[in-house]
């Protein structure tokens, strides 16, 4: 029996409440105490296409998804048809029997799966509206797997609490519940399914995206002004960053286009106001430029960038690892910036928070680098421990410094470690002028030779007041390992699944995640590089491009690579396989 074990997947076309059915059962499951991850697929469509969510719960922390599924709930007969192959042994079918032709989808080469067909439209039409169809495969779940009510009340409860136009919008959920839980008890009361569900909770717990993470990373670390313009995977970050505001007294901003949004950046962050936006690659393209002034004006913020396939629209709202060297170098010149790459919700909580330090010590812009598939992804943690986390604004000036000063303070002033005192609009013997022109130590407009040399040089100094300890790579797995893995980002939760999975094979495997970029930690990459017997890189691109940055600062070529670019995540089973052919 799989007992606190269980991987499900909802599918059906879009406006049908698929994601729905996924996210309260993975709430439910979080609220039992069990470990989950939760994932979408969808297409760029608000009607119809095939949507489907994907969820893993087990008493164990769970990193990824994998490609075999318990239980499938199909709203619509293309769900089986697309799904069915992915039921392990004896899994279990529930499906709206109301759908025309949902019965004749052959499945006949799985004889060992239960099919479980639940009139989800006509109950749903009984309690009033079709609407309620998916909230009714929700109930018939919970009576297959034995999900607890009360558990799941409460999620409901919480799901729809925003709901304000029907008073009764919450007992009517709550009836589809129990409709279509009793309907599965009453009709398959003989059926005794592989999968149950005991509330086991001990510990609290949280269910986050990176979305959700990073934002409130940036909420912790003192943003008080956002500025964006929605696009796709990164939109979440805007509407959970809005629906703060006044709670933590942001600024948010709505702008017209993505120019805008980096000139606003440029101008609030001059003012020393904690200043971020978040955007995918086609929007950051129109914020290069803008991007370039604020690393010639040394002016602090960071971008959150989720990444979706490319060129131009690519696929929209599917996943890939292709902008990472856009982000590197993207607007023209050379300036020092910051790049990281968090792998998991943690990682997006605590390295945002980190970056608005970082940026602020260095003063100079930075990228957090996620992907679709991290910003949409739900994962459950531990509640953050902020005890430890303190806000550090490096050399901005404070009130009483700037009146104590004898003489007019340099905003560009050549130092020894490349970092000037920085005064904000309205303090005393600070005023200067920010532009996209290279300056004189005191912010006026120049073309000197001499101090072009000066200011580029200052520039680049400050990126030594990074330490190599603070942008070390994370190492899992042992020391004296038989293979190293060598990724960056969300390919972490797949590496560590596979990791498990290997090593109940015997199989001794090391990953070393490369969680900063810029700058990047050459010495200890060279160092795990250097001792590994074999290595293998993992990568959701074409051409290999953190491998290319690793041959190119440390002269070391990974041979052995996994390239996956089909807009879908590299699963742990494909992982597993690709050790085994180096081994």
């Amino acid at each position: 029996m799989g007992i606190n074990k269980i991987a499900l997947k909802a599918g059906g076309p879009a406006g049908a409440g698929v994601f729905t059915i996924g996210a309260m059962i993975a709430r439910t499951l979080q609220k039992m105490g069990l470990q989950v991850f939760y994932t979408a697929d969808y297409p760029s469509l608000i009607k119809g296409g095939h949507n489907a969510c994907y969820l893993r719960a087990e008493q164990e922390e769970v990193h990824s998804q994998l490609q075999i599924i318990d239980v499938l709930v199909a709203v619509d007969a293309q769900s089986i048809e697309k799904h069915y192959k992915e039921l392990t042994e004896n899994g279990a079918v529930i499906y709206d029997s109301d759908v025309r032709g949902i019965d004749k989808v052959d499945t006949s080469e799985r004889k060992d799966i239960v099919m479980i067909p639940v009139p989800m439209t006509k109950t749903a039409r009984e309690l009033g509206d079709k609407i309620y169809r998916n909230v009714v495969a929700v109930g018939a779940v919970a009576a297959l797997i034995q999900l607890d009510r009360k558990k799941l009340e409460m999620t409901l409860e919480k799901h729809f609490s925003g709901k304000k136009k029907d008073s009764n919008i919450i007992e009517a959920n709550k009836s589809a519940v129990k409709k279509g839980h009793d309907y599965v008890k009453e009709n398959f009361k003989d059926l005794d399914f592989k999968v149950k569900m005991e509330d086991k909770y001990k510990e609290e717990s949280i269910l986050l995206t990176g979305n959700d993470a990073c934002s409130i990373g940036a909420i912790k670390a003192g943003c008080k002004f956002v500025s964006e313009y929605p696009m796709t995977p990164s939109s979440s970050i805007l509407h959970f960053m809005a629906s703060n505001e006044e709670k933590y007294k942001i600024v948010v901003k709505h702008a017209e286009s993505e120019i805008a949004v980096i000139n606003m950046l440029c101008g609030s962050a001059m003012t020393g106001a904690r200043s971020m936006t978040a955007t995918s690659g086609g929007g950051f393209a129109l914020m290069s430029e803008g991007f370039g002034m604020a690393g010639l004006s040394e002016t602090p913020f960071v971008v959150i960038q989720s990444q979706r396939t490319g060129p131009s629209t690519g696929i929209p709202t599917y996943t890939e690892q292709s902008d990472l060297r856009f982000m590197i170098h993207a607007s023209q010149g050379e300036f020092p910036r910051l790049l990281c790459a968090p792998g998991d919700v943690d990682e997006c909580f605590y390295e945002t928070f980190k970056m608005f330090n970082l940026t602020d010590r260095v003063q100079t812009p930075g990228i957090i680098l996620i992907d679709k598939h991290i910003s949409a992804s739900a994962k459950t943690t531990k509640p953050f421990d902020t005890s430890k986390l303190k806000i550090e604004r490096g050399k901005l000036m404070t009130m009483e410094q700037m009146e104590k000063a004898k003489e007019k303070v340099l905003r560009y002033k050549i130092t020894e470690d490349g970092i000037s005192p920085r005064p904000v609009p309205g303090q005393p013997n600070g005023r200067y002028v920010s532009t996209s022109y290279e300056h004189w130590e005191d912010s006026f407009t120049t073309e000197d030779s001499q101090m072009r040399i000066a200011q580029v040089d200052k520039r680049d100094r400050k990126m030594l007041n990074i330490k190599e300890e603070e942008i070390a790579p994370v190492m899992i797995g042992p020391d004296n390992a038989d293979l190293t893995i060598v990724s960056w980002g969300s390919n972490k939760g797949m590496i560590q699944q596979a990791m498990k999975f290997l090593k109940n094979e015997g199989i001794n495997v090391n990953f070393m995640h490369v969680l900063w970029i810029l700058p990047f930690p050459v010495k200890k990459v060279t160092e795990v590089l250097s001792k590994a017997k074999k290595v293998l890189i993992v990568e959701q691109n074409k051409y290999g491009q953190l491998r290319g940055l690793i041959r190119e600062l440390t002269g070391i070529l990974i041979e052995n690579t996994l390239f996956k670019y089909d807009g879908r995540p590299i699963d742990p089973e494909e992982i597993c396989h690709k050790v085994k052919e180096v081994m």
